[in-house]
């Protein structure tokens, strides 16, 4: 089913570019500030929960169902990043955006050799 959203999302940004000259950084969705939109397939598609910069656990419905996020805009631009982890309360690995930014497809995102942050997120601390 990823997959063939992953293409449908593709067929759509791509089309996207070619008509409005858009970016698939563009395309992607807004995030209130301070906040963190997770959503259940790539390309910013299926079920989109979204939290505050600090939750020690995102809940049992979506632990380990990430496959795309946008960071929204940093309340406190002294405090501009936000730290997603492999474990409840703020433990395991870690991996770092900056608020503002946005990953379409977070198998592209390394946590170490041979294992990504897909289908991976269960706290998130800003």
């Amino acid at each position: 089913m990823k997959a063939l959203l992953r293409t449908a999302g593709i067929v759509t940004i791509v089309s996207a570019i070619v008509l409005t000259g858009v970016t698939a950084a563009q395309a992607a969705p807004a995030c209130s500030t301070a906040r963190v939109c997770l959503y259940d397939n790539y390309w910013f598609t299926g079920t989109q929960r979204t939290y505050n910069w600090v939750a020690s656990y995102v809940g049992d419905a979506a632990n380990d169902k990430a496959s795309s996020i946008v960071i929204g805009p940093a309340a406190n631009v002294q405090s501009p990043y936000v730290y997603l982890y492999r474990d409840l309360n703020y433990s395991g690995h870690a991996v770092i955006f900056r608020g503002g930014n946005a990953v379409n497809d977070l198998r592209g995102v390394s946590m170490y050799a041979g294992v990504n942050w897909d289908d991976e997120i269960s706290s998130i601390w800003g």
